[in-house]
């Protein structure tokens, strides 16, 4: 949280200069404590500002704001200056004569013909704030009014016509009315049509206007899984009270949803209340029916999706004998074919879990790269199994193919003796994708150097290791003729920036004389180059 002390790391740098800057000419012209925690200030700028700020005894700031037009950021120079002349106390802060108006005591003044008129009259200018007034006085005592009262403030907002907020407190608006309801399938009725209603918004909203659609709308998933977790708990009840009437009327109004659910951000948000019908195997058969009926024209992707809800299905309700049964006729499915080896390692049955594994590497070989979740089982399997030739092999492929936090233990497997001989061999794989990790953890100086000669840039990070070896004049040549390189290619502050810090470091690590004389060769070659010249001055050239 913001707080006086702390304030500046909240405020765009410049804005922030120039607010000292006014507080130090004092622009602040007053401050005046209008209330225990609020304070208002007067601010000379192109014209009189007065800004007003809320802290509390801690020096929180809970609220700062101007009424300058300024609009490019968050805070604007004026408030900076104000929080600095409360910080600093410089400014004798009046106490205000006149106590702030209580508005609960106002209003209690007012007749109620005078009340009627100011809320109509705030209702006829704020939509928003009419129709969510209808829905908080409305003596609503059935779905369908509760349903339609929260439908009218819903599409006030998708009409552009209020903000967000509105509907998020008319979504906790419509929870409390109905939690207040009798009728357990009335609440599951309302739950369900306004998940419904919400998403079937959103993805209209989506779909018509999707380069200039407002991001807060995704706010509303608060209200629709509020409405999911409500709905939940009640469909809990009513199966455990084995009401079989409500059971099957609750069954019909959820499955009739959920069959027209969008999956707008990758959930089913009515699938785990209708899990819970299946602590009744004719339900849960129906709910299987459904499943595998989705499945027949649903995409690969979603196929699978909904192999692990029918999964979820027997480990919440299901036996082993189903669950395995399953596990082995969807073995195309990772997810299963992941399951089965964990299920072979657990029984400590290794050649079963290395042939299935080996077989998803097969089946995926034409989309996944040369290491996958596969190949990463396959060593676990045989560092479980103690297989010792296997596992120095697969991490000898692991290693290969850039997974370096396996080298160590690839190396403890290899016996001392020919130890060497296998990390060359390792080095000497066309792609390699550890070699820069390889050479530089085994520090082997001669292909260090031959790596920076073919990658440059690399030299500045490799200079420390090589200037104690044989190498130690030729990578101060390749050092200088990289920084050299780094000038001509410059061309804007930046990149000057990063030169002279490079620059910088070469003096630092290599040989101060030389770096001085390529500056001064760099002030001769691009002395047009003001921002380069400014760079130079700035790093002590």
């Amino acid at each position: 949280m913001m707080n006086l002390k702390n304030f500046e790391q909240f405020f765009d740098r410049t804005i922030l200069q120039r607010g000292k800057n006014y507080y130090k000419n004092g622009a602040v012209l007053s401050i005046e404590k209008i209330s225990e925690n609020e304070y208002t200030a007067e601010v000379d700028g192109s014209e009189l500002y007065e800004v007003s700020v809320e802290m509390d005894d801690a020096r929180n700031i809970h609220a700062v704001n101007c009424d300058c037009p300024y609009d490019m950021g968050i805070y604007c120079k004026h408030e900076a200056a104000v929080l600095y002349a409360l910080r600093e106390g410089t400014i004798k802060i009046k106490q205000s004569s006149a106590k702030k108006p209580d508005l609960p005591q106002l209003l209690g003044k007012c007749s109620p013909v005078q009340l009627a008129e100011i809320i109509l009259e705030h209702a006829k200018e704020d939509k928003g704030f009419g129709n969510y007034l209808c829905m908080k006085l409305s003596e609503a005592s059935d779905a369908n009014r509760i349903i339609s009262d929260f439908k009218r403030i819903s599409d006030t907002y998708f009409r552009g016509r209020s903000a967000v907020e509105e509907v998020l407190k008319a979504g906790r608006l419509l929870i409390d009315k109905t939690e207040k309801l009798s009728s357990a399938v009335d609440k599951v009725q309302i739950y369900a049509e306004i998940i419904f209603m919400l998403e079937n918004a959103i993805e209209d909203a989506c779909n018509n206007d999707y380069n200039d659609y407002d991001e807060e709308s995704w706010e509303l998933f608060e209200t629709i899984s509020d409405c999911e977790h409500c709905m939940e708990n009640i469909v809990a009840n009513i199966v455990n009270s084995e009401n079989q009437a409500n059971i099957a009327t609750i069954w019909e109004c959820i499955i009739n949803h959920w069959d027209n659910h969008f999956l707008i951000d990758g959930e089913e948000r009515y699938f785990p209340s209708l899990m819970q019908f299946c602590k009744f195997p004719a339900y849960r058969s129906k709910l299987d029916e459904a499943l595998i009926f989705r499945r027949m024209s649903a995409s690969d992707y979603r196929k699978r999706e909904i192999d692990k809800q029918r999964f979820s299905i027997l480990k919440e309700f299901g036996t082993e004998t189903e669950m395995t049964d399953f596990i082995n006729a969807h073995m195309d499915n990772p997810k299963f074919r992941k399951l089965a080896i964990e299920n072979a390692i657990n029984a400590q049955n290794y050649e079963k879990a290395e042939q299935l594994a080996l077989e998803g590497i097969k089946s995926d070989h034409s989309r996944f790269s040369s290491v996958s979740s596969w190949h990463y089982l396959l060593h676990d399997i045989y560092q479980l199994s103690g297989a010792t030739k296997k596992l120095t092999e697969i991490c000898y492929h692991l290693i290969k193919n850039g997974k370096t936090d396996y080298y160590e233990e690839w190396k403890s497997l290899i016996p001392e003796e020919s130890r060497s001989d296998e990390i060359n061999r390792l080095l000497n794989e066309p792609r390699n994708y550890a070699y820069e990790y390889i050479i530089s953890f085994e520090n082997i100086s001669n292909r260090i150097y031959q790596f920076c000669c073919n990658y440059p840039s690399k030299i500045s990070y490799y200079y420390e290791k090589l200037k104690t070896t044989a190498f130690k004049e030729k990578s101060k040549s390749l050092y200088e003729q990289h920084i050299r390189h780094e000038g001509e290619q410059a061309s804007n502050r930046s990149e000057y920036a990063t030169l002279c810090k490079n620059l910088k470091n070469f003096s630092k690590e290599c040989d101060a004389e030389l770096a001085v004389k390529i500056a001064a060769d760099f002030r001769e070659l691009y002395r047009r180059k003001p921002a380069f010249m400014d760079e130079l001055t700035k790093a002590g050239f």
